[in-house]
């Protein structure tokens, strides 16, 4: 990925709303480009900081840097947990396949047998 694909999905990571395989180019990019990283940083804070700003809590102050690192966590956990489910999502269908092969297998042996 280049700085400029990373640095258009800068909005929609701050959003949600980049796929899994962008979420996981996007992360790669941004742990090696310095650049991207602080685009990123910097328009993370804008919008953590308006949220703040229509937060009640007025007294609240957040580390917004820390707030970027938790959310990078937090996002490579996710596509962790979603690459797991996929895998294992592939397995039972396999497994799945298998077990009703073997049936269908089985129950036609069982009628050869009677005729």
């Amino acid at each position: 990925m280049d700085c400029r694909a990373a640095e258009g999905m800068v909005t929609r990571y701050i959003s949600h709303t980049l796929s899994l395989e962008e979420l996981e180019e996007f992360l790669e990019h941004i742990e090696s480009c310095s650049s991207c990283y602080e685009e990123l940083e910097t328009y993370f804070i804008v919008h953590e900081a308006m949220l703040q700003l229509d937060d009640e809590d007025e007294d609240a102050m957040l580390d917004f840097k820390h707030l970027l690192e938790q959310d990078i966590r937090k996002t490579r956990r996710y596509i962790y947990k979603k690459k797991v489910t996929n895998i294992l999502s592939a397995i039972l269908f396999v497994i799945l396949i298998g077990v009703v092969t073997f049936f269908f297998v089985f129950i036609i042996t069982q009628i050869k047998q009677f005729i």
